[in-house]
């Protein structure tokens, strides 16, 4: 068994079939979950769950702010909404090399955020971008 640490993944970006950048440094978000339906036989009788339909909520990405990635910022801002988005995340083995293992995931450009900006920070400003997600990962 090897155990995979949070910063074994080369997450790529597409957004209308045009890669943006590199391996972006984060990703979060995109996990599939069921509504939970409940009922009780008779109206008095135990539990009993029933289910119900899945909904895969939104993935965020981050990657370090540069003037690169400050120059997409705007042709993103114009597809907010409408734009085709794909985010796949190959898992890496320590060595870095990839595992076989990747998650593709696919929806709607959501969001795309500049970060807050502050003259007594010294942190590298971070660029998020937002999908919602279709409900099957590819």
């Amino acid at each position: 068994m090897t155990y995979i640490r949070e910063d074994q993944a080369d997450i790529r970006v597409q957004v209308n079939g045009v890669a943006y950048g590199e391996s972006w440094a984060t990703a979060s978000g995109g996990n599939l979950e069921a509504d939970d339906s409940k009922t009780r036989p008779g109206g008095m009788g135990r539990e009993v769950t029933i289910g119900g339909p899945a909904s895969r909520d939104d993935l965020e990405v981050e990657i370090q702010l540069d003037d690169v990635v400050l120059g997409w910022h705007r042709a993103l801002e114009n597809v907010l909404g409408v734009g085709e988005a794909k985010i796949a995340i190959t898992f890496l083995a320590p060595d870095r090399t990839p595992t076989g293992q990747t998650m593709t995931m696919v929806g709607v450009l959501k969001a795309v955020t500049l970060p807050d900006m502050a003259s007594d920070s010294g942190d590298v400003g971070m660029y998020k971008l937002a999908m919602s997600c279709h409900e099957l990962a590819v």
